[in-house]
């Protein structure tokens, strides 16, 4: 039996979400959200009112690098939610992380921030709409195409 790559990652994308959702400690309740606009707002100012003033405000999308590439939020980070383990260094600076998925309720932005929290990151919040908010927001989206 062979398997593609494209099928191996998907189930193994399929995996990491199965195991972040069965976290004993951290569930949906635990998830925050923002809006896009306070999300904004939070970014521009670039500071972590939570954990001080030394710490950045970090904004990570957690979907594919070709998703991320089509469209993101300027500034932010991507970090595909099967890599975080292997990235989540690029994160010793956060206090504030912000997570942006695709649309509304985007199983992959959630589980990125309930494995964050589980992670011990304590101020981590998910933008209400995704992108999609965002953009329905006024706010800029850029493209690496």
């Amino acid at each position: 039996m062979v398997i593609s790559l494209k099928s191996f990652a998907t189930l193994y994308l399929l995996y990491l979400l199965l195991l972040a959702g069965c976290n004993a400690g951290i569930s949906d309740k635990n998830v925050s959200f923002i809006s896009p606009e306070d999300a904004a707002i939070s970014i521009r100012d670039g500071r972590s009112n939570l954990l001080g003033p030394n710490l950045q405000t970090m904004l990570i999308d957690p979907r594919a690098t070709w998703a991320f590439r089509k469209a993101h939020i300027p500034n932010s980070i991507n970090i595909p939610y099967g890599r975080l383990n292997s990235q989540v260094w690029r994160l010793d600076d956060a206090g504030t992380i912000i997570v942006c998925g695709a649309t509304y309720n985007d199983s992959i932005a959630i589980a990125m921030s309930k494995t964050l929290l589980s992670l011990g990151f304590k101020d981590v919040k998910t933008i209400r709409g995704g992108l999609k908010g965002w953009e329905r927001a006024g706010e800029l989206v850029e493209t690496l195409e």
